[in-house]
């Protein structure tokens, strides 16, 4: 970014450090209670949560568990669906506006829950359940926007990983509900203290967020609207009716940009990427179970269970260094991306009977993991995409995947009803899919080699007619 650029950049690196800081502390703290579900399903359960399905006197019966699990479905469903509500909300009142509400989100699942713990009432947990799944997969979306505070428009690559990795990390709080309760502090405490850090952390980070008006200056900054189309703190009476983020430039580009093929394959590559990651998490037990002993199954699954969360810690100083070593190359960067995926993929679906081959797949899924989020980040950071539009382009990614995650299911199905828990041919469904999504770095290599050419062209161009007007003025002074 040039100098005169840097000047002008309305957050300064204090407010920009403190407010990313929070982000992820946040993030860390408070995003544990989906991913980290099944650490906190006994804690729950001790707690009594549905333990009126049981019979008197009765507890962990399997009409309690169903409940849980009910609760659990219904918590992934909002996770899925929330993104985009919470991406147009970004885009039209701001990070700072969406942060406050996350705040209240947060306050009252605590609540919730609180009073669930104390009344026995169930629907009070699902409430707050449900809010506890909403507000951190919102604050993961302003987290990453919160990269564009920086001055330094290609650093964002360092706020998109370390994101991921609170976000990868945050159920291992689960976790320690499971150490404490009952036996340093009761359920009602330690909620009380886990509550009470989340929302004070929450609001820290709406206090110094950044504004709707604050993001389109940092759009002007990059070059990515003009001064007629910018929002600036003096003409902030002015905004609703002539700069309002859904109105106007913004709502024809988003369209614009959401319908161009670089998006749409954008699209097409995380949904298919994740779809194949989710459905390997969902059935890696069945999968593993399906060829290896008693013994050496409850030993990989117990491999499984602890790198899930503690690969990120080791994984994402190798993540950073790889988007950092080639910022803005994005036809490398998913080229890179797409041969992890091929990597996991083959071993996973043709080594079924290869302790080797499902280890390497293992190692590379943990690797993979962390990165694909963060590559799609960083896509969503760079031009053409401005930060007034990040929320809502995020939120249909978000969407996308989600919409891919519901063919689990029906893959799990076929491979237990016509191949006898064998799958073979699910995962080879998948791995096909995977296939052809090089389709989409080799678009951006093409658009880059265009766009080269065109360069080329252009200086060349300007060579000639510099030369020709040299000629032209040395001629006219010899005469």
């Amino acid at each position: 970014m040039p100098h005169d650029a840097l000047q002008r950049h309305p957050i300064t690196t204090g407010r920009a450090a403190f407010t990313i800081s929070a982000s992820l502390l946040t993030l860390l703290i408070g995003s544990g209670t989906v991913y980290g579900y099944n650490a906190l399903r006994p804690v729950l359960i001790q707690d009594g949560a549905f333990n009126e399905l049981c019979q008197e006197g009765e507890t962990d019966c399997s009409e309690q568990r169903l409940g849980l699990n009910f609760a659990e479905t219904m918590c992934f469903f909002v996770v899925d669906i929330i993104a985009l509500p919470c991406g147009i909300l970004v885009d039209k009142i701001g990070l700072r506006g969406v942060s406050y509400w996350l705040s209240a989100m947060y306050a009252l699942g605590f609540l919730a829950i609180l009073m669930a713990s104390q009344t026995k009432i169930s629907y009070l947990y699902v409430i707050g359940l449900l809010l506890l799944a909403a507000a951190p997969c919102c604050t993961y979306l302003t987290g990453l926007a919160s990269g564009k505070m920086l001055k330094g428009a290609s650093n964002t690559f360092y706020v998109s990983s370390l994101v991921s990795l609170c976000y990868e990390v945050s159920p291992m709080f689960m976790y320690l509900l499971q150490i404490v309760i009952p036996e340093y502090l009761s359920f009602s405490t330690a909620f009380s203290i886990f509550g009470a850090i989340t929302v004070a952390l929450s609001v820290s980070t709406g206090m110094f967020h950044m504004t709707a008006a604050e993001a389109y200056e940092i759009d002007q900054v990059h070059g990515l609207v003009s001064e007629k189309e910018s929002i600036v703190e003096s003409d902030v009476e002015e905004t609703e009716s002539c700069c309002d983020p859904g109105e106007g430039y913004a709502q024809s580009s988003i369209y614009e940009h959401a319908l161009n093929p670089r998006f749409l394959l954008h699209l097409m590559f995380m949904t298919v990427v994740n779809t194949k990651n989710q459905f390997y998490v969902a059935t890696f037990a069945d999968q593993i179970d399906y060829f290896a002993s008693p013994e050496e199954s409850a030993n990989v699954n117990k491999i499984f269970d602890v790198g899930f969360f503690v690969s990120a810690l080791v994984v994402t100083p190798i993540v950073i260094a790889f988007l950092g070593a080639f910022r803005g190359r994005f036809d490398i960067i998913f080229s890179v991306l797409w041969a992890m995926t091929m990597m996991h993929a083959i071993p996973n679906t043709f080594g079924k009977e290869s302790h080797t081959c499902q280890m390497f797949a293992m190692m590379i899924f943990f690797l993979l993991k962390p990165l694909k989020w963060a590559a799609s980040a960083e896509f969503l950071h760079h031009p053409p995409y401005r930060l007034s539009m990040y929320g809502r382009l995020y939120g249909i990614v978000n969407i996308s995947c989600g919409a891919g995650a519901l063919t689990i299911y029906p893959l799990t199905r076929f491979a237990f009803e016509y191949f006898e828990g064998s799958f073979f041919y699910s995962n080879l469904i998948l791995t096909i899919l995977e296939g052809t999504i090089f389709v989409f770095p080799l678009y951006l290599y093409l658009e880059r080699q265009n766009h080269t050419k065109f360069t080329r062209h252009l200086i060349h161009e300007s060579t000639a007619l510099l030369r020709g007007a040299s000629v032209s003025s040395k001629s006219k002074l010899e005469l």
